[in-house]
């Protein structure tokens, strides 16, 4: 029972959500909001309009103001830490220190290499004409990325489930579901690209065009890769797994564009490089502490990695051709 006159205190979990869902959110929707009603919102610059620029400014804005002013100031704001407590399971600390690392570096150089070409799709398709495997390997490494970051979620689910299991369960379950909402984009956007080739740039457009909002089995699940990221952000930030401050590069990406053919901006761009700077760490970190294995896992890995590299090898050479 609360006594009259008595200060009521947001519990930490409050705070957290407030600076990692709320600031971050309503910085990037007034940022948004104020660069439009000024009338210069579609100006563009380097690829980016600056309504997406003010976005992304009033989001860190706003998460680094709301950290600031409501997160203990202990001297842990860029804590990166493995808690102590027994492993999760699969994908388990090697194999999952390793995708930590090798996911968003994939994300990352996929946005980086397709960042010349406007983030919507008539730029995207556009690209097929002047760059085709510029295009071709981004969304290649993109949709490796995600492969990855299932994993990769899993196993930074894992560390927060060493103190936070609730944080933990939903973290994973958005992080996985999104993560297969966006490989099936990754899918359709893949088929777009081939149209170009296959019926040229104007019908693959049009084809695009019109069935860009056809409404498919998972759309009640699109923007699930963004509420993942923070959810994933408070919980590390609340078992103590990533200070505030990574944690909120962490929820940046709920600022990332989700869809079919969706290219680079600054935005993006940005969101990719403060992922990889928050996972990076952590997988680093959770390697140096994994138990060792036996020389028999050491050599499956091994083998394991021979074989992917020779099957693509064997592509490449065969001139990406399937055998189906």
């Amino acid at each position: 029972m609360i006594e009259a006159g008595a200060r009521v205190r947001a519990g930490p979990a409050v705070r957290a959500a407030v600076v990692f869902v709320g600031a971050v959110v309503v910085g990037g929707v007034a940022g948004y909001a104020l660069v439009e009603l000024t009338g210069v919102g579609s100006v563009r610059w380097a690829s980016t309009q600056l309504a997406d620029l003010a976005s992304a400014a009033g989001a860190l804005g706003a998460g680094l103001l709301a950290g600031c002013l409501l997160l203990p100031r202990d001297g842990s704001a860029f804590l990166v830490r493995v808690p102590d407590g027994p492993g999760a399971g699969w994908p388990g600390p090697r194999s999952g220190a390793a995708t930590l690392v090798a996911a968003p570096l994939l994300l990352l150089v996929a946005e980086a290499v397709r960042s010349g070409h406007y983030y919507f799709f008539p730029a995207q398709l556009s690209g097929m004409v002047t760059d085709p495997g510029i295009l071709l390997t981004s969304y290649a490494l993109y949709t490796a990325g995600l492969v990855l970051m299932v994993p990769a979620s899993l196993a930074l689910a894992g560390l927060i489930g060493r103190e936070q299991p609730g944080w933990a369960f939903w973290g994973a379950t958005t992080a996985v579901v999104g993560c297969c909402v966006r490989i099936f984009q990754e899918g359709i956007s893949f088929l777009a690209l081939q149209l170009v080739g296959v019926q040229g740039l104007g019908a693959a457009t049009a084809a695009v065009a019109d069935t860009y909002g056809a409404w498919y089995v998972l759309v009640p699940l699109n923007g699930t890769d963004n509420v993942a990221w923070g959810v994933l952000a408070i919980g590390a930030y609340r078992a103590r797994v990533l200070g505030w401050v990574p944690a909120l590069a962490v929820a940046f990406m709920l600022t990332h564009y989700s869809g079919v053919l969706k290219g680079t901006d600054l935005n993006s761009l940005t969101g990719a490089v403060l992922l990889a700077a928050a996972l990076v760490p952590v997988g680093v970190a959770l390697w140096r502490n994994a138990p060792p294995v036996s020389r028999w896992v050491w050599w499956g890995g091994i083998a394991s990695v021979v074989l992917l590299a020779a099957q693509y090898l064997f592509a490449v050479l065969s001139g990406f051709q399937t055998l189906g």
